[in-house]
This record gives C-alpha cells, sequence and structure tokens, in this order.
C-alpha cells in the first residue's frame, strides 16, 4: 500500500469542534441497511497562532478501514495524527503546523443497528462509545462476549461497505458525491492484508444467517439468506483474491445447514471457471428442489451464455413460477424471449415485471451537510502524477458545461434508476434486434395503450348494451363466474327470441300439416309478387349488419386479446424515443459533415454524452468511437471507464472466436490458420497495451481523488495479468510512464480550498508536472496485491 501523505486526505471544516458528531448522531436513526460510511472527526489547533483563535474541528470520511478491533482503530488514528503533526500543511494557502490533540473514528455495525466510536486522547487514553439508533449510550450495557460480537459485525460491515460501493468502476468524483472521502484498499497492504482476509471470512461464516439485516440489490424485494449484501461482498471479495478453494469449503459447511447455499457454490465454481463441476452442482441442486429459483436462474444464465436461449427459456419460465415477486427472474425470461426472437412475448413479460421503485442502488451518501464549499479542503496528491490526468484544468470543464447543446441536456434515460433501469435496458435490447418501427407495431399488437383503453371505454359507454355484454361475458370467461349483470342480459336475450321459429321448424310444421291445397298456392303466389322487392331490401341489410357484426366481433377479440400497457413501461417507451432522437440527429450530421468534408467537432461533455446514448441504445462501435473522440479532447474518467469496458468486451470476443477455430468451428478461418494466428495475436497485443493504458490511467485519477481501491479495476488488472505475466506488465509500465522532473510544495500536496474541485493550474503552486510515481504505484500492487494472493500467471 503507498503510504498516506497530506496530500491524500480531504477534510471539511466544521462549524466548532465535534459538530459533526452531533450530526451523526442525531442521524443515526435514518441510517438503513449497510449504513454510510465511516466518519474521523479530528480535533486540531495551530502551534503558530494563539489558541482560542487557531482551534478547529474537522472531519473526513473513510472506508476500508481495519475495524475488527479498538486496537486496530486506534492505531489508525495515531498514523493520522503523527502525519498531521509531524509535516507543515498548505491550508487554504497557508502554511500551518498542527497539534493534534484529539481524534473520533465512527463505524455503523449494520447487524446489530449501532454506532461504534473510538476516541484517541494524544498523548495517553482512548475510549469507546456505543450509541443505539435512539443516540443513546449502550456500552456499560454491553457485556465483554457481546463487545466482541460487535466488532466482529462493525469489521464485516465496514468490509462489504468498501466493497459494493465501490464494485461498478463509477467515476470516483461523479457529481454530487461524497468527494471528502478516502477509499483505502483492504486487500493490498502485506501480511495484514491476509489476516484481514482470514477475519472477513471467518465472520462471513458466523453471521451468515443474519445476512438478511444488511438488506439486498434493487433486484430482490426483500433480503433472504441467498440474496442480501452479504452474499455479493462474499462472493466479490473470494473473487478479488481468488480464494475460491477457500470459499467453497466455508459454503461446503454451511450446505449442511442450508441447502439453498449450493446455488452460491455453483457460482463460485463458475467464476473459479470450473464449468463441469458447475453443471453437476446446478444439476444435483435442482433434482433435489425443483423451485429453487436462484439456481434455476443461475442455469438459464448459463445456457444463454452459452448461446442456448431454447434450453434457458424453460428453465426461466420455472424460475418465474418459484419466484414471481422478484424482478431478477423476469429480467432473464425477458432475455430468453428476446434471444429466440420472440419479441410480442418478449414485450409481454417486460411488461409484467415487478418494479421496486421503493429501492435505489447503494451508494455512499454524505451524513454532515456541508456549509459552504469554501469549508472543503481538498488538496492535490502529488505523489502519483500523469501530465494527462493531473493536468485537467477545472475552467474547461465548466465551460463544457455551460455551453452544452441543449438537445443533449438532460436526457431522461440517462437518470433513471433502480429497477426501471434495468427494464429500459431490457428494452433496448428488443429495440436492437428490431428497430423502431418494427417495436411499435409489436407493440400495437400486444398492447392497449392507457388512452385507447379510456377511448373504447367511451365508445363503449356509447354504444351501449352491446359491447357491455360482450366486455362482461370477457370477464366471465376469464373468472371462470357470471355476474348478475350478465345473467340479466342472457334472460333479456332469451326473452326476446322465444316468438322467432327457426327454417328448419317452419318447414318441418308445414310437412306434417299435408300437401298445400291449389287456393292456398294461389294466394301464396299473389302475396309473393307484392313482397319480393321488400324481402330483396331485408336481405341486403341484414347482410350488411352480418358483416358489420362479424367485423365487430373481430375487433372484440383481437381487443380483448390485448393487454393494458403499464404506465411505467409507456414512459419507458418515449425515453427510448427521445435517445433513438438524439442518436439519429447525431449520425445525420455527422454523415453531412463527412459528405462535404468537414470536421465535426463537439466538446469532450458532448462526446461523453453521445457515446453514452449509444451504448444505452447498444451500438457499441459507434458509442466507442464517441468516447475515443472524447478522449481526445482532454482526459475524462467516465470516457476512458467505458473505453476500458469495450476493450474487454472486445478481447473476449476474440477469445470466444479464437476457441471457435480451435474446436474447427469456423472452418473459413481454419483454413487460413497462418495468417488468422498472426492478426490475432497482433489484435490480442493491441487490446492489451490499450486495458493497460486505461487501467493505469484511472488508478491514477482515482488517486487524485484520493481512491486507492476500485475492485472493477483490481479485477481488469489481475485478468490481464493473467494473459500476459506480471513481468512482461511491469517491463511495460517501466517503458511508457517514464518519470518526469515537477515542481510543487514539500508536504507531497498541493491545497486547493474552497470550491474548486480540480486542479486549478496556477502557477504558484505547480511550476511543471510531469510522471511521478506511476511504476512504484503498479509496483506496490504488483507486490502487495498480485503477487500477494499468487493470482493468475502472476509469474
Amino acid at each position: 500500500m503507498l503510504p498516506t501523505t497530506l496530500g491524500s486526505l480531504p477534510e471539511v471544516k466544521e462549524e466548532y469542534p465535534g459538530a459533526c458528531l452531533v450530526e451523526r448522531t442525531a442521524r443515526l436513526q435514518q441510517f438503513i441497511e449497510l449504513g454510510p460510511p465511516d466518519l474521523c472527526n479530528i480535533y486540531k489547533h495551530s502551534i503558530n497562532a494563539k489558541r482560542e483563535n487557531g482551534e478547529i474541528g474537522t472531519f473526513l470520511y473513510f472506508t476500508g478501514v481495519d475495524t475488527s478491533s479498538i486496537a486496530s482503530i486506534a492505531a489508525h488514528l495515531q498514523s493520522l495524527a503523527n502525519l498531521m503533526t509531524s509535516k507543515l500543511q498548505y491550508w487554504f494557502g497557508e502554511k500551518k503546523h498542527w497539534k493534534v490533540p484529539q481524534l473520533t473514528y465512527c463505524s455503523f455495525n449494520a447487524f446489530s443497528k449501532v454506532d461504534m466510536r473510538v476516541t484517541v486522547h494524544i498523548p495517553g487514553k482512548f475510549e469507546i462509545q456505543v450509541l443505539n439508533q435512539d443516540g443513546k449510550q449502550i456500552q456499560d450495557k454491553v457485556n465483554a462476549d457481546q463487545m466482541e460480537k460487535f466488532w466482529l459485525e462493525t469489521f464485516v460491515t465496514a468490509i462489504v461497505r468498501s466493497i459494493l460501493e465501490s464494485e461498478d468502476g463509477d467515476d470516483v468524483n461523479k457529481v454530487g458525491g461524497v468527494v471528502e472521502i478516502r477509499k483505502i484498499n483492504p486487500f493490498n497492504n502485506g501480511i495484514t492484508s491476509k489476516e484481514l482476509l482470514n477475519d472477513f471470512l471467518h465472520g462471513f461464516e458466523e453471521l451468515f444467517f443474519q445476512g438478511t439485516k444488511l438488506g439486498s440489490s434493487v433486484d430482490i424485494p426483500l433480503p433472504t439468506l441467498i440474496n442480501n449484501y452479504l452474499i455479493d461482498g462474499f462472493i466479490k471479495v473470494i473473487q478479488l483474491t481468488q480464494s475460491y478453494d477457500r470459499g467453497l469449503e466455508i459454503l461446503d459447511r454451511l450446505y449442511k445447514i442450508e441447502p439453498s447455499v449450493v446455488s452460491i457454490i455453483a457460482k463460485l465454481q463458475l467464476l473459479k471457471q470450473d464449468e463441469i463441476e458447475a453443471v453437476k452442482t446446478m444439476y444435483k441442486g435442482i433434482s433435489d428442489n425443483k423451485r429453487d429459483s436462484n439456481l434455476l436462474v443461475l442455469q438459464a444464465e448459463y445456457c444463454l451464455d452459452k448461446k442456448k436461449p431454447d434450453l434457458a427459456l424453460e428453465i426461466a419460465k420455472q424460475a418465474v413460477k418459484s419466484s414471481p415477486s422478484d424482478f431478477l427472474t423476469w429480467s432473464v425470461l425477458v432475455k430468453c424471449y428476446t434471444k429466440l426472437g420472440d419479441y410480442e412475448n418478449a414485450l409481454l413479460t417486460l411488461n409484467s415485471c415487478p418494479m421496486n421503485s421503493h429501492k435505489e442502488k447503494y451508494q455512499l451518501k454524505r451524513v454532515v451537510p456541508i456549509r459552504s464549499h469554501e469549508d472543503l479542503h481538498l488538496p492535490s496528491p502529488l505523489d502519483v502524477t500523469m501530465d494527462e490526468v493531473s493536468n485537467l484544468q477545472s475552467n474547461d470543464i465548466s465551460y463544457e458545461h455551460k455551453n452544452l447543446d441543449p438537445q443533449l441536456v438532460n436526457l431522461p434515460a440517462a437518470n433513471l434508476k433502480s429497477t426501471y433501469a434495468k427494464a429500459y435496458d431490457l428494452l433496448t435490447e428488443i429495440v436492437a434486434k428490431t428497430g423502431w418501427e418494427q417495436l411499435l407495431k409489436y407493440r400495437a399488437k400486444v398492447f392497449v395503450m392507457e388512452e385507447e383503453y379510456r377511448k373504447d371505454r367511451k365508445a363503449a359507454a356509447a354504444n351501449g348494451h352491446l359491447r357491455k355484454s360482450s366486455t362482461l361475458s370477457s370477464v366471465n370467461v376469464n373468472n371462470v363466474k357470471v355476474s348478475d349483470d350478465s345473467t340479466a342480459n342472457l334472460e333479456s336475450d332469451v326473452d326476446s327470441t322465444t316468438g322467432v321459429k327457426s327454417p328448419i321448424q317452419e318447414r318441418h310444421t308445414e310437412n306434417s300439416l299435408g300437401e298445400e291445397t291449389p287456393a292456398t298456392a294461389a294466394a301464396a303466389a299473389a302475396s309473393s309478387i307484392g313482397t319480393d322487392s321488400a324481402n330483396a331490401t331485408a336481405t341486403a341489410t341484414a347482410t350488411a349488419n352480418d358483416a358489420n357484426t362479424i367485423a365487430d366481433q373481430e375487433y372484440e377479440d383481437e381487443f380483448r386479446k390485448k393487454r393494458l400497457c403499464e404506465r411505467w413501461l409507456d414512459n419507458l417507451f418515449m425515453l427510448l424515443y427521445e435517445d433513438l432522437r438524439a442518436y439519429t440527429v447525431w449520425q445525420a450530421e455527422s454523415l453531412h459533415f463527412q459528405a462535404q468534408q468537414m470536421e465535426y467537432k463537439k466538446t469532450t461533455l458532448e462526446w461523453e454524452i453521445l457515446g453514452s446514448i449509444a451504448y444505452r441504445l447498444k451500438h457499441f462501435k459507434e458509442g466507442s468511437a464517441a468516447f475515443a473522440n472524447a478522449l481526445s479532447g482532454r482526459f475524462s474518467a467516465k470516457s476512458q471507464t467505458e473505453m476500458l469496458k469495450y476493450y474487454l468486451k472486445e478481447r473476449n470476443r476474440l477469445l470466444t472466436r479464437n476457441a471457435l477455430v480451435s474446436q474447427g468451428l469456423l472452418l473459413y478461418l481454419s483454413s487460413l490458420s497462418a495468417n488468422y494466428i498472426q492478426n490475432y495475436s497482433k489484435l490480442m497485443n493491441q487490446l492489451n497495451e490499450k486495458i493497460l493504458e486505461s487501467i493505469v490511467k484511472l488508478l491514477v485519477w482515482n488517486h487524485r481523488w484520493y481512491s486507492d481501491f476500485s475492485p472493477f479495476l483490481l479485477l481488469s488488472l489481475s485478468d490481464l495479468v493473467a494473459w500476459e505475466g506480471s513481468l512482461k506488465i511491469e517491463s511495460s509500465i517501466k517503458a511508457l510512464y517514464n518519470e518526469g522532473k515537477f515542481t510543487g510544495h514539500g508536504s507531497g500536496s498541493a491545497s486547493s480550498g474552497g470550491s474548486s474541485s480540480l486542479k486549478d493550474g496556477s502557477k504558484d503552486k505547480f511550476d511543471t508536472i510531469g510522471n511521478h510515481g506511476v511504476v512504484e504505484m503498479m509496483k506496490d500492487l504488483n507486490d502487495d496485491y498480485i503477487k500477494l494472493y499468487n493470482l493468475s500467471n502472476a509469474d
């Protein structure tokens, strides 16, 4: 782990010393699920100033700190105090020499819903407080065994919180996010990290049956033993450290008590790439319990990955029957129908998905509001810098926001959350296959839109009895019962037809009376002459009425087969239209500029938004081109992250294609084996170089914003090492990132107080800045992470 510097500690000034602790206590009842990040309160005063004028209180948030005991937290606080007192700190442009007499660290225990607080007085003593959600201290009422359990729960909560908050690789400095936070990598600290891993695995096994207290993801309406944040964190920890064998041992022991753990066992086996054992586990588990929805979903997703949607379909249907209230099961069924090209059923299934509007994806939230941006002290760490990343100018970004294309401002699809974002993703999968026009035809075929439904109701009211009886009869068929109104209608129909005889009955009566007389025949002939014209008119009218009745009946039948489109899905169609409109305008403008041989110019922010639109619509090639254009203007963490995901996707596609060639399934490429192998090697090398470049830039950017922990980047790096080997990666980094001289403050930080959120580039803070510390940062990751856990192909 890189040593902590003053430049890697963001702070917020308090209104008065200890104000953040009072605020946190007042908000304890609002803490749900995993809770907020850990809070560190620092009481310090300047040696150069008078005591009454130099006393201030500051605070910042932490994740990834070892909170397994009082001693580990006290050691962390002591190291912070030593750092702040050993060097001068540039505090809002002034040199300050601090004395730190007191620090307090708070960590929320999501299992027992208590806030654990450790206060260190320097020099000398430390004390502990345990606050319940009412803000009352209960440490005097807790015995030693209970206190030990509290610390175990607090530690496991803290690790799960740090893992899940950072797992998706989002920009660490996103708008509205918590910037005054230091994210520490808990698995990159040598032998200490090994001990921490042991403690976490022990804690997971100990607390497995209490995992529901931590909450669950947006896919699951209510947490279960198998679907909760504790399980999610456990799987991610095993994946990061590649401790699959140890994880499986723990799960095997739990399986004897709780058989439903079999789905987690199969999931770990798939992550371990032990597919044969995973398939056996899934088969046995489903044989034992055919209604295990978690295992059915896993099996269906496995079949989809193997390009077998026909096999996945029946499994997904069974999963929905087993767990009809879970969005996840329905979403897998939608994917199956989409892969099979059954878009009507895909839309109908999507319309049936249960939506969780009350749940949001877990993210860290600010507990103590910031009074003013002038209270934010955001130093720039100088121990790791890179020209392209560290020289980012805040003025350029502000200009781009002010001059943003109005058509790209606040596209609503970008702000979707929870299951609505996932449902929109499923809808874009369908439109990517069908196109917009065809999608509208499918929608019209299977759905009655709300406006159409209202018009039909009005028409039914105007038409009166006929539509009413047909509607009621539909209800009777579906509910297998007859209402009073429909019974009355049936009775009135019978009464109105009792005096009418059928033609067969009339003919039978005439024959039974014997042959007709000449007088009768003459009379009939005379009367028929006068009635022929009237009969013809009546016949024509009856035919027309019959045709209208048939048409009405066909409309009724067609209308009755449709379903009412849910309002939220109707809204998603509108959002999809907005995205498609923006994308179409962009493509048309681009083609026009190409035809005129003119350069199509956009700002980095605009390219970034266009790339996001293309990605949402599953146009990954066009989206990657937009993100590449964005990066050609300046560095953007979001664009770089999306490009990294694209490179990883392309490499997986190339690997899959190569596997098919190796098996002789793509014969036309196998016949050109020499050329193919050469091109394959070249493409793989190019992709791996781009992946490495993206990882390094994002690591430097994260370090700039006080974050040294990103599971997404760590997994991407370990995956790259698996293909290239750590020795080759280390050599490439040394060759690419030479040390560049720079001039800065001796404390290893540049102050950027006030509202500044990026380096302002002023000459009094930086004369020059170049590549510095990149090689050391990557070497630290290689020694204390890659080799520590003996990750794949770590030489």
